[in-house]
């Protein structure tokens, strides 16, 4: 009988050491699901640097059992899993931008006891300070330009979904650099951003900044807003009697200026990633075609968008060809020639159901167009959206625009694929200032005198804004940042420029159920001076159309 309780007594201590074995499994030891969100705290998974700017890491790990005192070890590399490159052994790690690009460091936790290693992977994008922000254009006292930047980066927060707790990326602004352009020139007009062909890889500088004014269209590049170009100096025979650009269209294939007199002086590019390729003619662009307004172009996207859209004299809508494109898989980028940038389309005859009245010899003035394109895809033809002031009655209308065939020839017209119009209400439109168009999230915002207000244009209806932000000057200027909202992940952001020398940007947080909106502000700053535009830098043509914060 002592030798059976003998026996169990061994057993028993058997089955407690196989448990005290089990108990020290690497999957007990440390949670490889939790690892990457719960294992390893104080490191988020992306960050957005500027050359120069240094990361301090100091990661707290937890395992599941020995927390206080694990026997583990620790590595940072640079890469994925498939390409490690060994920066530093040890838990502690400063990493420092010392180049422009996107880098993924992989932090490795290795339990020495089992020999397995868990890893979290961070994205660091080290961008220039200047790659994307909003820009602020404004007029000295001596009526010389002055071009401002309110900074931005990516930045993870933790936020509570469901009842647990989950890091998502936001935008923050982080300061500004006012008048950083020394004699950037005088009388300032307008900001437009061009970009180089959106596919191309491997090049530092994406986009350039032009700044029409007075003394002369001057282009910057992209990171270091330095002056690259002047147009007076891109003319192949002399410059034009009266040469004064009031307006600009760049495409990544050419350049159109918008003179004071109405005419139109336009630069063919012959390779896609130099923007100075290229040289304006002395003699106006469409046979001497008189043109009152330029609309807006989607300059991200290079297949779907072959039309330049324009006002003539007349206010009649027409079309210029810009199907100047590269050889499929060549690396050279080069323009094909056989093209017809630079053809007009003039409007095809429309009917009484396709709203004639805001298409040829339009009568009223046109207060506002902007870019409606909410994905700007493959093949899509270019929307717009207007606003119209037609005996003291604004209407809203947005409308598609393309040619009659996809391949084009000579002599076939521009056609209207869509056209939606409303009136609307003069509530809203009394003391009218400015506005802005929410593109994804099909929303205008409408600045009377120092308010503000969002019109649902589809539903005809006025949103409410909750907490309605006061301002102590007129509104003066509008831009907007949205994001792609079939990803249901991020608001729009508005900036708002006041007469006072003001910026304010506000996240637009809007409830379709309840037809309400809160404008979250996340910026403000005085002494901007006198401003005369306010535009978003997105720094890359392919960012327009998607739905990334940065």
């Amino acid at each position: 009988m002592k030798k059976s309780y003998i026996y169990l007594f061994i057993w028993i201590l058997l089955v407690g050491c196989l448990d005290d074995k089990s108990n020290y499994d690497y999957k007990d030891l440390n949670d490889f699901e939790g690892w990457d969100t719960e294992g390893v705290e104080n490191v988020e998974s992306s960050y957005t640097l500027y050359p120069g700017e240094k990361i301090d890491f100091e990661p707290v790990v937890h395992f599941s059992l020995d927390t206080l005192n694990p026997d583990a070890s620790y590595a940072w590399y640079l890469g994925g899993e498939k390409e490690m490159t060994l920066l530093q052994e040890g838990l502690n790690y400063t990493y420092t931008a010392d180049r422009l690009g996107t880098f993924e460091l992989l932090f490795c936790a290795t339990d020495n006891k089992s020999g397995v290693t868990f890893s979290k992977s961070i994205v660091v994008d080290v961008v220039s300070a200047w790659k994307n922000a909003w820009m602020i254009l404004s007029k000295s006292a001596a009526n010389e330009s002055q071009l401002s930047l309110i900074l931005s980066k990516k930045q993870s927060k933790k936020v509570m979904v469901d009842g647990k707790e989950q890091s998502v990326d936001t935008v923050v602004y982080v300061g500004e650099n006012i008048n950083l352009v020394p004699n950037l020139g005088q009388g300032p007009r307008k900001l437009v951003e061009n970009f180089i062909y959106p596919t191309a890889t491997g090049i530092d500088i994406e986009d350039e900044v032009m700044v029409l004014q007075q003394s002369g269209p001057v282009e910057l590049d992209g990171n270091e807003l330095k002056p690259v170009g002047y147009a007076r100096e891109e003319f192949f025979d002399g410059v034009p009697d009266n040469f004064d650009p009031v307006d600009a269209v760049l495409s990544y294939s050419g350049k159109w200026l918008l003179n004071k007199d109405n005419y139109i002086y336009m630069a063919n590019l012959s390779v896609a990633v130099d923007l100075h390729s290229g040289f304006y003619l002395k003699d106006p662009s469409l046979s001497g075609k008189k043109v009152k307004t330029l609309l807006p172009y989607y300059k991200g996207d290079n297949y779907g968008n072959f039309l330049i859209v324009g006002i003539d004299e007349n206010n009649t809508y027409f079309g210029i060809m810009d199907d100047g494109e590269c050889a499929y898989g060549e690396t050279d980028y080069v323009i094909l020639p056989a093209n017809y940038v630079g053809a007009c389309l003039e409007l095809a005859n429309l009917s009484q159901a396709d709203n004639p009245f805001l298409f040829k010899n339009v009568e009223g003035e046109f207060v506002f167009h902007a870019w409606a394109n909410q994905c700007g895809g493959y093949y899509d033809p270019p929307a717009y959206f207007s606003i119209l002031s037609q005996n003291g009655i604004y209407y809203w209308h947005r409308y598609i625009l393309n040619r009659t065939n996809y391949s084009y020839q000579p002599g076939e017209n521009m056609i209207v694929e869509e056209s939606e119009y409303g009136q609307l209400p003069n509530s809203i439109m009394a003391d009218y200032r400015c506005a802005a168009l929410l593109p994804w999230h099909e929303l205008l915002v409408i600045a009377s005198g120092n308010k503000l207000h969002i019109y649902n244009y589809w539903e005809e209806s006025i949103v409410n804004i909750i907490d309605l932000p006061q301002f102590s000057s007129e509104i003066v200027d509008m831009a907007v940042k949205d994001y792609n909202h079939y990803s249901l992940k991020y608001n729009a952001h508005l900036a708002v420029a006041l007469k006072s020398g003001e910026v304010y940007v506000f996240e637009v947080k809007h409830n379709t159920n309840e037809g309400t909106a809160e404008l979250l502000e996340i910026y403000h700053q005085e002494g901007f001076g006198e401003i005369v535009d306010i535009e978003y830098k997105f720094g890359s043509g392919t960012r327009l159309g998607t739905g990334s914060l940065y």
